[in-house]
């Protein structure tokens, strides 16, 4: 009953938006647009508070994995209507937090444009939730129509949001940049997230692949970790090839043996170490480690290149599967980072191109998916990293009688100037 109420009040408002009409004849063209435009937005801010206010629904990796398991053509309908009310929550509060930025700030053209790419996909938002699919079909076309739609008009905000708050930094303080963005871009992984798992279920539904009960018809697949830091190896050498006419090479080792056991210190008189051929299983979300493989050897495979370091890149792999998580190193040997530079690595718009290193990082420093000398030195590569190493760590739960260590996402950096650097990450796989 409270949902109908709730459903009728924003059929009501959404009404207005769309079929405002003022019939009086006393008034003239302009003043019966202004009138139209005044009750749009009066409609149009309700609706941003009711939302808001709402509590955000954090996605744990359980939740993926139990999405996955109960998937069938009932519950891919009433996971298309929570998708719409979390992405509807999640954007209301970055409308707000934007509005609680300083006046001038708003001011900026840039962070303007990227308010308004929120409000272009509030209005998409809200109008889906108008007509939840309660077809297949139906929910085929939400997949495809709404949710990609939505994805597409936040796909290059990162430059524009990087462009935005360096030309305003002088007008904030160093804890209002660092609160305002580590937020904003923990949520705006999260929003992704909550997309890309329903039009995957989707797509897994009406799939021959489609596994009733298993763990893995969303976002999370069972990788080869190996393949993965292949393809993004190859990826950033395409980069590096275009500018430097050089490629880096990588080496992957691991401590693992065949037969699944992690640790070479255990006992197994019947285990094996692994060979470079055998495959390394993890469950994870592919994109996510696309974003943290790209970013940390666009940065190890320049040092290696402008340093003429001839040694591969060494990549170590360790996973467990009970509990379940996999640590990484990735170690370079490009001659470290100047100690009056590390405290700064993790520093919005803080880059190794504004110190005067070379015009590398045009290149190098660029989000997935963007051209290869499209931004300059942005600044967010290893925060945004660090955001989507941590993204479950909120959401991860206990047994309060286990003493055992708790298992969270984490990355560390450790340097030795003059001679390379190491790179330490732990994922969490539920």
């Amino acid at each position: 009953m409270i949902r109908l109420s709730r459903n009728l009040k924003l059929s009501r408002s959404l009404r207005n938006v769309n079929f405002v009409k003022c019939y009086s004849t006393e008034f003239s063209d302009q003043q019966r647009e202004f009138l139209q435009e005044y009750k749009i937005r009066l409609s149009l801010e309700r609706l941003i508070y009711h939302y808001a206010s709402q509590p955000l629904s954090k996605f744990s990796m359980l939740a993926l994995y139990e999405q996955s398991r109960k998937l069938n053509n009932t519950t891919i309908l009433q996971i298309a209507q929570e998708t719409v009310e979390s992405l509807l929550a999640y954007n209301a509060r970055r409308l707000r937090k934007f509005r609680n930025l300083p006046y001038l700030v708003m001011l900026n053209p840039a962070i303007s444009e990227l308010y308004n790419m929120y409000l272009q996909s509030m209005s998409i938002l809200l109008r889906a939730s108008l007509y939840p699919p309660t077809t297949l079909e139906e929910n085929d076309r939400f997949s495809e129509e709404v949710l990609s739609e939505f994805i597409a008009i936040h796909a290059d905000a990162l430059p524009t949001l990087s462009k935005g708050f360096g030309e305003v930094m002088h007008l904030l303080t160093e804890t209002q940049v660092k609160q305002f963005l580590d937020q904003h871009l923990s949520e705006r992984i999260s929003m992704r997230l909550i997309a890309h798992q329903h039009i995957l279920l989707s797509n897994s539904l009406r799939s021959t692949d489609f596994e009733k009960g298993g763990n893995y018809n969303g976002v999370i697949k069972l990788l080869n970790i190996r393949d993965v830091i292949k393809k993004n190896r190859d990826f950033v050498n395409d980069i590096c090839q275009m500018k430097y006419d050089q490629i880096c090479r990588v080496k992957i080792d691991t401590n693992l043996k065949s037969g699944g056991f992690w640790n070479l210190r255990d006992d197994f008189p019947d285990s094996v170490p692994m060979t470079n051929d055998d495959p390394i299983i993890f469950p994870y979300i592919e994109y996510h480690l696309d974003y943290i493989f790209q970013e940390l050897f666009k940065n190890s495979f320049r040092a290696h290149i402008e340093n003429e370091v001839a040694e591969p890149v060494q990549v170590t792999i360790s996973t467990s599967s009970s509990p379940s998580y996999m640590e990484l190193r990735i170690r370079d040997r490009g001659k470290g980072i100047p100690p009056k530079i590390v405290k700064h690595i993790f520093d919005y718009s803080y880059t190794t191109y504004e110190s005067g290193e070379g015009d590398s990082y045009k290149t190098l420093n660029v989000p997935p998916g963007l051209g290869g000398n499209t931004v300059a030195g942005m600044g967010y590569g290893l925060p945004l990293l660090k955001s989507y190493i941590e993204i479950f760590n909120d959401t991860l739960s206990y047994d309060p009688e286990d003493e055992s260590p708790k298992m969270k996402g984490l990355l560390s950096v450790q340097s030795y100037w003059g001679w390379g650097t190491d790179v330490y990450l732990k994922t969490v796989g539920q």
